[in-house]
């Protein structure tokens, strides 16, 4: 079976089923709206051909060579691509669902829309490429690298514990119940991020930008949050005891039923914030600016608010003892229209 052959059978709309096409030159080849059933492509050369839109079920393309190739809007499902080499490609709108996609070499490549489901991604380079929306649901993505790129992605339920993410800013990136544990974000730039219930535990976030991102029930503890620039971000529900947050810029950030027991804000501005229902117990708050800050209804026992700036800083029914104060000029202990508010809605709620 010749590489003409093949682009004659595609253009007459042929599905091409079963063909042993190991190591056959299709450079440059046109071959675009093919079908291609359980066909082998192993270190075929597709390097700068035209595959758009093409589908491709349970073929193998182990060790070919793809540079260049524009395979937008192509369907690859339960193929075998492992070693397979993309740099350069076009790839916008292109699927891979249940793909060995081990090692294969994505670098440099135009992503565009691209999306991958439950795929095996093991030591995969995606380092240089450009995204517009990447979609990962799921699969294997050991010692993925993402270096570099401006990532722009969906990750859902996915373990990235070994991805490399050096040199990387974030964009509308969503980290849904995925897997982060020990990653170094140090200095990078997060923005309108979603990290909603995703395993953070370790991951050194010191320095970074986290503007308008949303953490809200991930897990923290172990991790750092030290001079961070998180302005507007939310962290209801956060699990984040014992972390240090000194330093940091949280203006307008919501802590809602967070978990901050033994939390470290020292010297942070924290004006505008929104701590109802937070545990701050032991947390230590000294310096810090809590400027129009609210912490009714939290658990304030032991925490250290030494040196700290109020204003007009609710603690409405907050838990107090033990709490340690320089100074309680600013503080507005109980407020006396939620008290009445309070009254009333107790009044109407009795028999």
């Amino acid at each position: 079976m010749t590489p003409t052959r093949i682009r004659s059978m595609v253009q007459r709309g042929d599905e091409i089923r079963e063909k042993n096409l190991k190591g056959l030159n299709f450079r440059g080849f046109d071959l675009s709206g093919g079908v291609f059933l359980s066909c082998d492509f192993t270190g075929a050369d597709l390097s700068g051909a035209k595959l758009e839109g093409s589908m491709f079920n349970q073929c193998r393309f182990a060790d070919a060579n793809l540079a260049s190739a524009s395979l937008v809007e192509c369907v690859f499902s339960r193929c075998e691509l492992p070693g397979a080499r993309m740099p350069g490609a076009s790839l916008d709108g292109v699927m891979f669902e249940s793909c060995n996609m081990a090692g294969v070499d994505f670098s440099g490549a135009d992503l565009g829309h691209a999306s991958f489901a439950d795929d095996i991604l093991d030591d995969a380079s995606f380092a240089d490429v450009r995204l517009e929306k990447l979609s990962v649901h799921g699969g294997s993505l050991l010692r993925v690298d993402f270096s570099r790129v401006r990532v722009q992605a969906t990750f859902y339920r996915t373990d990235l514990r070994s991805a490399v993410f050096a040199g990387c800013s974030y964009d509308k990136t969503i980290f849904i119940e995925s897997k982060l544990t020990g990653q170094a974000f140090r200095g990078q730039s997060f923005e309108n991020c979603q990290f909603t219930d995703a395993d953070l535990r370790d991951c050194d976030f010191e320095g970074a930008t986290l503007l308008r991102c949303n953490f809200k029930g991930a897990q923290l503890e172990g991790g750092s949050m030290r001079r961070v620039h998180a302005p507007q971000s939310l962290f209801p529900q956060v699990h984040m005891k014992g972390v240090a947050c000194t330093g940091g810029v949280f203006t307008q950030s919501i802590w809602i039923d967070a978990e901050l027991e033994g939390a470290d804000f020292a010297g942070a501005d924290l004006e505008q914030c929104v701590f109802h229902r937070a545990r701050c117990s032991k947390a230590r708050f000294s310096e810090s600016v809590l400027t129009y800050a609210d912490f009714s209804y939290a658990d304030l026992h032991d925490a250290d608010f030494g040196g700290a700036t109020f204003m007009r800083t609710k603690m409405h029914r907050a838990l107090t003892e033990g709490t340690r104060f320089s100074d309680k000029g600013g503080l507005l202990p109980n407020d006396p229209d939620l008290f009445a508010a309070e009254e009333f809605s107790a009044r109407g709620a009795r028999p």
